[in-house]
């Protein structure tokens, strides 16, 4: 019995040994994976932090070379602006020794750039030639030229009224067939017929600058027939354009030396 009883009891006590030694491992062996399954969480969110915070900093470092190129781009604009306008003011400081001679082709074309700022150069340039020519053949003031061409259209060939006068002159169609000419919107061919037509007044008015600018403009017959009423013929345009030639006219002589 004693025997039996102390076997009954001791036996047990070597199958609870493992299990005791087991649980500590699994434990362990869980723990360490649910820690190496948490640090790789971490690693892979810590990697997709880095990687958004490359993207974040190459857009900002592309937005700020979009910036400065824009930036450069605006100076470098604001230079040529610059170098333009001292160009321009150098220009018309040069004003007096281009108008020595205020029949050369360089001062008429300074003339109509200071009667108007904003024409075409190109477009001015054709037209100083043009007056230079048309003046030296009639004898005209190419002062007064400019001046009529100012206030006819402000220097836009393809100007018209509502009678139908054309182009830099303002010139009547029906003068096309007598002076022999096709496109009156052509610059030159309608300064020269805008030419013709006031040395034709004036030879008709016995040189009367009046008379012939107001026939320029309202056509002989209106002054004629003011003129046989004993009315002024007067409208205000002859005093427009010789007012505009004043002013042309004024620069010369400040270019004296």
């Amino acid at each position: 019995m004693d025997h039996v009883h102390t076997l009954s009891v001791v036996s047990p006590l070597p199958m609870q040994a493992p299990t005791s030694e087991k649980s500590p491992r699994r434990l362990r062996g869980r723990l360490l994976a649910v820690s190496l399954m948490l640090n790789g969480g971490l690693a892979l969110g810590a990697g997709a932090a880095a990687l958004t915070l490359h993207v974040k900093l190459e857009q900002l470092a592309s937005n700020t070379r979009a910036y400065a190129q824009a930036t450069d781009r605006y100076a470098r604009g604001l230079a040529t602006l610059g170098d333009e306008s001292r160009a321009l003011q150098d220009g018309l400081l040069d004003v007096r020794a281009a108008v020595r001679t205020h029949a050369s082709e360089e001062s008429l074309f300074m003339k109509t750039l200071i009667l108007k700022p904003g024409v075409n150069h190109a477009l001015a340039r054709r037209i100083a030639q043009a007056v230079q020519r048309e003046c030296m053949l009639t004898g005209q003031d190419p002062n007064l030229v400019l001046s009529v061409i100012s206030v006819e259209s402000d220097f836009n060939p393809r100007a018209t009224s509502p009678v139908g006068a054309v182009g830099l002159m303002q010139v009547m169609p029906l003068w096309k067939k007598v002076l022999e000419v096709d496109d009156l919107s052509h610059p030159e061919t309608s300064i020269h017929a805008g030419v013709q037509i006031l040395l034709h007044y004036q030879q008709l008015y016995d040189n009367n600058l009046d008379l012939t600018l107001t026939a320029y403009n309202r056509g002989p017959s209106q002054v004629n027939e003011a003129i046989a009423s004993g009315v002024s013929p007067a409208n205000g345009y002859s005093a427009k354009v010789l007012g505009v030639a004043q002013r042309l006219n004024a620069i010369d002589v400040s270019a004296k030396p």
